[in-house]
């Protein structure tokens, strides 16, 4: 019996009985909002795909926390899986806030559902004004909370270790011209910088201009291209004194 095949089959058959592929496992997670985080997750079998990452989420944490699936990223070499995570935002209609059950808390803006003690804020989605769950607990404690009871020795792999920590570092990096993927009203969606500072960055949608928080960046797509070859052009400078050999030094920079 080839032993490789036969612990495949195994894994597949445990995988289907609990909901989801048991070789993929949360090793680490990086906050960006209350709401949000990263994701790291590892796995020893084929890639995982937008099912099975969906699935894992369903199952680890009760279908509280949602993946935004286009931001996934494989790491294949590591077998490592980046994404960003978000506490499910439930909505209502905005007419409920008439109900006998809800009490204003401040009018016009948040409402306690009395038999859910829930509290519930008035924000406007798509044109329209609805009511959005408010988040009770920070997502990095749910996160605590699941890593606490389950019992895994792949927890050493973190964003630290992944390249040296080459996601965090790239976006450190966020230069005024960069596509990116930013979260903006609980979506995900490609902008353009337009400018950046310590804490903040004003980027261009298709919808328009929004300044959102530094940390709301989850992905550099494509460097500003300008910056990138002025970037090259001094590295080739610089070499060229260095070494003295012109050709030599755009082989260094290439």
């Amino acid at each position: 019996m080839n032993k490789d095949r036969f612990l495949s089959n195994l894994e597949k058959r445990i995988s289907h009985d609990v909901g989801h592929r048991v070789d993929l496992q949360l090793t680490d997670a990086r906050r960006v909002n209350k709401a949000t985080a990263y994701f790291l997750l590892a796995y020893t079998g084929e890639v995982p795909n937008s099912e099975d990452l969906s699935r894992f989420f369903i199952r680890k944490f009760d279908a509280k926390i949602t993946p935004f699936l286009s931001t996934a990223k494989v790491y294949a070499y590591d077998k490592l899986i980046t994404v960003v995570g978000q506490v499910l935002s439930i909505t209502r209609d905005a007419s409920d806030i008439t109900k006998k059950t809800m009490r204003p808390v401040i009018t016009g803006a948040t409402y306690l559902d009395v038999p859910l003690q829930e509290v519930w804020e008035l924000k406007e989605k798509g044109g329209q004004k609805v009511l959005v769950r408010k988040v009770k607990d920070d997502i990095m404690a749910m996160v605590q909370a699941r890593k606490d009871a389950m019992l895994d020795s792949r927890t050493h792999q973190t964003f630290a270790s992944l390249a040296e920590g080459s996601l965090m570092r790239y976006l450190a990096l966020l230069e005024k011209g960069d596509r990116v993927k930013v979260l903006i009203e609980d979506k995900v969606s490609e902008a353009d910088v337009v400018s950046v500072s310590d804490v903040e960055a004003k980027v261009k949608t298709a919808s328009g201009v929004v300044t959102v928080p530094r940390s709301s960046v989850l992905e550099v797509i494509k460097k500003n291209p300008e910056l990138e070859a002025k970037k090259e052009e001094m590295m080739v400078d610089y070499f060229t004194k260095a070494y003295g050999d012109p050709k030599y030094a755009e082989e260094l920079v290439k």
